[in-house]
């Protein structure tokens, strides 16, 4: 039998190419679905807190951009974000138990995000300044606010209102694929302005304090109001995040699977490396 040539097996193995690429297109379709989930509480929460304090139609904008930026912080953080996450949980959820009568929602998001920020600090992490989190930051604002303005003028001038399902769906599905076409500018332009030329242990202090505040914050905004620590404008934000969390989550998760599918299979990069 006539030995195989180089190009014959290069040839032959082509066909097989599409096999795998399925598959990395349904594994980041799930990846992007986590994030949608993690975005949906986020963003549910600060448009109800934002329209509770009298935003109106800028809570939409506002909410869509901050929860974007925090996700790309948590996204970008790495091992540095399940820490911080962490901690924010475990101290809000122990000060739930113990003090809860002496404290309110943001007493617990301050110190979980001190006591985070603290550890940031002092610790030394691996890979100390080596994820990029301030573009990343950068690039989640940027995302978040390149689909919500124009959506939210188009709602207001047109009169629309979007159901939780499609408004999640829409904010995350093209806020993905802002954020994957555009987080290498980002994090470029935060080199030029030296942004990441502040000491490893401020980035990471920031990062942590945020990601801790804000899981502590999310802790006690779905408990505390139910169990009657809190009332009036918190009470009024839990019962809309309560409200309306199941349909976000179910929009932001097919939104972010939909943008998994389809950056996969228009061969954009993972910026996982970044």
């Amino acid at each position: 039998m006539a030995p195989t040539s180089k190009f014959s097996r290069i040839k032959s193995a082509r066909p097989t190419d599409a096999g795998p690429r399925w598959r990395l297109a349904f594994v980041r379709a799930i990846i992007w679905s986590l994030i949608g989930l993690i975005y949906a509480p986020l963003f549910i929460g600060l448009e109800a807190l934002l329209s509770a304090l009298g935003w109106g139609v800028a809570s939409l904008p506002l909410a869509a951009t901050l929860a974007s930026a925090v996700g790309a912080v948590l996204y970008g953080a790495r091992e540095l974000a399940l820490i911080a996450t962490l901690m924010g949980v475990t101290i809000g959820l122990a000060l739930l138990i113990l003090l809860a009568q002496a404290l309110t929602l943001l007493d617990a998001a301050l110190i979980a995000a001190l006591l985070a920020a603290l550890i940031g600090f002092i610790v030394p992490f691996p890979r100390r300044c080596s994820r990029h989190v301030s573009g990343k930051a950068l690039a989640g604002l940027m995302a978040g606010g390149g689909v919500s303005v124009p959506l939210a003028l188009a709602l207001t001038l047109g009169g629309w209102a979007l159901s939780p399902i499609w408004l999640l769906a829409l904010l995350v599905a093209v806020g993905a694929l802002i954020y994957v076409l555009s987080v290498r500018y980002w994090i470029l332009l935060s080199r030029r302005l030296c942004l990441e030329a502040r000491p490893c242990y401020l980035i990471e202090g920031l990062a942590m304090a945020l990601l801790a505040g804000v899981a502590a914050g999310s802790l006690w905004l779905i408990s505390a109001p139910l169990a009657g620590l809190e009332d009036g404008l918190w009470l009024q934000t839990s019962e809309v995040l309560h409200r309306d969390l199941l349909a976000a989550i179910v929009g932001a998760m097919f939104g972010g699977a939909l943008a998994g599918f389809l950056l996969e299979l228009l061969r954009f990069g993972w910026v996982h490396d970044l």
